[in-house]
């Protein structure tokens, strides 16, 4: 069983011990489980696959080349072992999830019973928000931060009022709420499986190259550009290593980013140590990565598929198993609260869940969410606030659709390592937004970002037409 996180764990092994004394019980199984970190993930399971390792229950979400993999041969279609081994997953998990695992009509991976939408937001040190009297409810758009990070800049010299890390996620665009999007919101898609630089332009339902044709993308990029010129973002912004939430826990800044989904900040506040309150997002918004971004895949060298789906199977429906692999084992990892057997916190004389062992952060990932312990200071009724939160969730144009990147596999490739290049020196803000984009867009259309988009069109265009 592959699968990736915050590895490796110092007690994975009495974790997975207890985990592989359960499963024998259940189901006659044991697992050799792989917790690669996120480091090396991506390369070692490229390599698993092309050189025919046993996979047999792998960690496989859209954003990791899921769709080519599936063409690849690397996964088994899973139809038919749902329908004999899955039930569970069928009766539990919202028929609207088994879309994002579709390709050509056939199931291929399962995603996670979690929210169906995504929407984001940053988090702030609730410290520094009493301390100076800021209304985080006054805050709907990006533009309304400046006066407090100019305050922040001012009176908190220890503090980067924004930390941005480019090679990572953690960029201002995670938020993405300023004026200009505000105007036409929801108005550009994301396109699963194509390069992000395509969107699609849902007012003509024609796909747009983000750096050249949509307004509010690059009015985000000359405001950052600001910002940075103001101060108000680490000036490595564009080159550390170090994560926002790395940088949150050192003290080197007062905010973070994050999910908006219902008790987001009590999860981070209890995951970081440090009181968190939260800005408010936009209504989650429900796309073919949203409902595919975190699944599990039965790789085709299984030695045992059956088994195998069982164990999935358990994974959405069993407890205790799910919150073994979540928070470890009871007594060393965490506690029960007395009288409250749905909610846990940490053993007495532990600060952190990383002082436990055990904190890898793969609750997301698989199985059912809805099953895990609560931590003390959340929510009783979290899990009917996500059902709330699914429900308005937004669907987008494009549900469904998923773009296949054999045809331009090609310039796919070199247009990827141009995103990475200069993705970083535009979300930081770290270089003149215009001076960047001028080169940039040179680059892409040197290099066959055109090519790119008209096979997007055209697939986006067939599947349309096929739709009822």
């Amino acid at each position: 069983m592959y699968t990736v996180g915050n590895f490796p764990q110092k007690d994975t092994a009495a974790v997975v011990a207890e985990i592989n004394k359960y499963l024998k019980e259940k189901i006659n199984a044991e697992i050799d489980f792989q917790g690669l970190p996120w480091s090396s993930w991506a390369e070692k399971m490229v390599l698993a696959y092309q050189s025919g390792e046993q996979v047999d229950l792998t960690f496989a979400p859209n954003w990791s080349d899921f769709a080519n993999n599936v063409a690849k041969g690397a996964f088994l279609p899973l139809d038919e072992l749902l329908a004999q081994y899955g039930q569970g997953i069928t009766q539990t998990l919202d028929a609207r999830f088994f879309e994002g695992g579709k390709v050509n009509g056939k199931i291929y991976a399962i995603p996670t019973n979690k929210e169906i939408g995504e929407s984001h937001t940053i988090m702030l040190r609730k410290d520094m928000v009493d301390k100076y009297g800021f209304d985080v409810s006054a805050i709907n758009t990006l533009e309304d931060l400046e006066p407090w990070l100019e305050t922040i800049k001012e009176k908190e010299p220890g503090f980067a009022p924004i930390w941005l890390s480019g090679s990572g996620s953690d960029t201002l665009s995670y938020f993405d709420k300023t004026r200009k999007s505000m105007e036409e919101n929801f108005r550009y898609e994301l396109v699963a499986g194509a390069p992000a630089v395509i969107v699609l332009d849902t007012k003509t339902d024609k796909m747009v190259i983000s750096s050249m044709e949509n307004d509010a993308a690059i009015y985000r990029w000359r405001l950052y550009s600001d910002w940075f010129k103001k101060g108000y973002i680490n000036k490595d912004a564009a080159t550390t290593k170090t994560s926002t939430e790395d940088a949150l826990k050192a003290g080197k800044t007062w905010m973070k980013f994050g999910s908006d989904k219902p008790d987001s900040d009590k999860e981070d506040s209890s995951a970081t140590g440090i009181q968190l309150v939260k800005l408010k997002g936009n209504d989650p918004e429900m796309s073919t990565a949203s409902i595919s971004n975190s699944m599990m895949a039965i790789g085709r060298t299984s030695v045992d598929p059956e088994r195998t789906m069982m164990l999935l199977n358990l994974l959405h429906t069993d407890k205790h198993l799910v919150n073994l692999f979540d928070f470890g084992v009871e007594a060393r990892q965490y506690v029960k609260l007395e009288g409250q057997d749905n909610f846990i916190k940490l053993p007495d004389g532990v600060a952190t869940r990383a002082d436990t062992g055990w904190a890898p952060g793969i609750e997301w990932m698989f199985g059912n969410q809805t099953l895990t312990y609560l931590w003390e200071g959340e929510s009783a009724d979290k899990w009917e606030k996500f059902k709330e939160y699914n429900g308005r969730a937004h669907k987008v144009k494009s549900f469904g659709f998923s773009f296949n990147t054999e045809p331009v596999k090609t310039e796919v490739s070199v247009i990827s390592n141009i995103i990475k290049e200069y993705r970083p020196l535009l979300e930081t803000g770290s270089l003149d937004a215009d001076k960047v984009l001028a080169e940039y867009n040179v680059k892409l259309k040197a290099n066959g970002i055109e090519k790119i988009r008209a096979e997007a069109q055209k697939q986006y265009d067939e599947w349309k037409a096929k739709q009822p």
